[in-house]
């Protein structure tokens, strides 16, 4: 029997990892009580435009270190042209936004773009040391160190804003940009005094940088795509509805955080858990492990939603939110039927670990497709609350070509889908009998 633990580090450490992100969601609910939807909404185009940014690059020269980094003699020149891959690639994009500043201020018909583009290059510079470190304990599946990591991360957040709201100076994006610089700042010095054991860098070695590249540029292609409804989404969002719908919006997808922190959880876990596998030719156990995480997400994520479309979100949010931001409700609950494709999108780590990284980027691209039309008809609508579906729809379709290609690869079989149900069945019977025999 395979056991899930034995290839995903120490599961528990991963979880509350990815709990401290959720937990932050509460805090940044003290931004959105006092901080304007103009305001908020700059903030919410700086972030995803760096979050886009450090996705390609984990796309395009963080995932070498995983997928090249297994054999231990390997590890310092790994490091090193991945780590110089890693910075062309973030200075390059943040440094092209801010060249193009102006023009793009003209486009989306928002002067303080010029604002949030001056703030991104410093932004970047602060986050590289951080994703380079947690990319290398992924690999050493340190989960205890990432926890760490990322504890200095959102609790430097969470301490400024609540001493920044306990002082009433938190009514602008400058403030909102300060806590996210600073905030990732201490993370990157953190980062490097947990990854010492594995920062070793030297030129000694067989791997070439052409050979990283030609492995990572049809992800990086995905990514790219992937990533635009993800995170540029807010950039449609802006030029079709302004600057205040996009803090709005912003405020939904803080609460949707809780499904995204699940995707990224999972994949992060997954995808040197099946290069392990594969290179172990233990096909059969990777084939028992995606049955395994697709069963108990579409379990966790599907209840979720029901219970979430029936009334539970309406209870929930809005006793928290001001007048301002109550309509971020109607927003969430397009944005968690989408969440129904996560069990499914998540097997995607499992079609790259299989070295098909082009059919991985034929699902994303018809995906993209799919949802910037989805994006688009929103607009020419000019309906604001529809803003979300075109993630729903990309959720979906990404999902659905995704379990499809791995239905047919593994000879996953229907009913392992609900084999979580069937379990959480099996325990609940038997703590009926229980009961009765007591």
């Amino acid at each position: 029997m395979v056991r899930l633990q034995q290839h995903i580090g120490t599961l528990s450490w991963a979880v509350a990892g990815r709990l401290l992100f959720v937990g932050y969601g509460f805090v940044m609910l003290l931004q959105i009580a006092v901080v304007p939807p103009h305001e908020y909404g700059l903030f919410a185009l700086l972030v995803n435009v760096q979050t886009w940014i450090f996705i390609l690059s984990d796309s395009s020269a963080l995932l070498g270190l995983v997928q090249f980094g297994a054999r231990l003699e390997e590890q310092p020149r790994v490091n090193l042209l991945v780590g110089i891959l890693h910075a062309a690639v973030v200075l390059g994009l943040a440094g092209l936004f801010w060249l193009l500043r102006y023009p793009l201020a003209e486009l989306f018909r928002e002067p303080q773009l010029v604002r949030v583009a001056t703030v991104l290059v410093p932004f970047c510079v602060l986050s590289l040391p951080r994703t380079f470190c947690v990319k290398l304990l992924y690999r050493e599946l340190a989960m205890q160190r990432v926890f760490w990591l990322d504890l200095s991360w959102v609790g430097t957040m969470a301490l400024l804003t609540i001493w920044l709201f306990w002082q009433r100076e938190l009514r602008t994006f400058d403030e909102l940009a300060l806590i996210a610089l600073s905030g990732m700042a201490v993370s990157s010095l953190v980062g490097i005094v947990l990854s010492r054991p594995w920062l070793r860098f030297g030129w000694s070695g067989t791997i070439r940088l052409r050979e990283i590249v030609r492995f990572t540029f049809p992800q990086t292609l995905a990514s790219a795509l992937h990533t635009a409804l993800r995170q540029l989404d807010v950039y449609a969002v802006q030029y079709f509805f302004g600057v205040a719908v996009v803090g709005i919006y912003q405020s939904a997808k803080t609460f949707y955080r809780v499904f995204d922190t699940l995707f990224d959880l999972v994949t992060g876990l997954l995808h040197p858990a099946a290069v392990r596998l594969l290179a172990a030719g233990a096909q059969q156990e990777l084939r028992t492990l995606l049955a395994k995480v697709l069963s108990m997400t579409f379990l966790g994520i599907g209840s979720s939603v029901v219970v979430l479309e029936l009334g539970l979100a309406d209870m929930i949010l809005r006793p928290l939110l001001v007048a301002e931001y109550e309509a971020a409700i109607d927003y969430f609950k397009l944005l968690s039927l989408g969440a129904l494709g996560i069990p499914f999108a998540v097997l995607g780590p499992a079609i790259l670990a299989l070295g098909r990284s082009r059919r991985m980027l034929g699902h994303i691209a018809v995906s993209t497709v799919l949802g910037v039309a989805a994006v688009g008809v929103a607009g020419m609508l000019g309906i604001a609350v529809l803003s979300p579906l075109g993630m729903v729809v990309y959720t979906l379709s990404l999902g659905a070509m995704n379990f499809a290609f791995i239905r047919r690869s593994f000879g996953i079989p229907w009913r392992e889908l609900f084999r979580a149900f069937r379990d959480v069945r099996g325990f609940v019977t038997s703590l009926r009998s229980s009961r009765a025999l007591w």
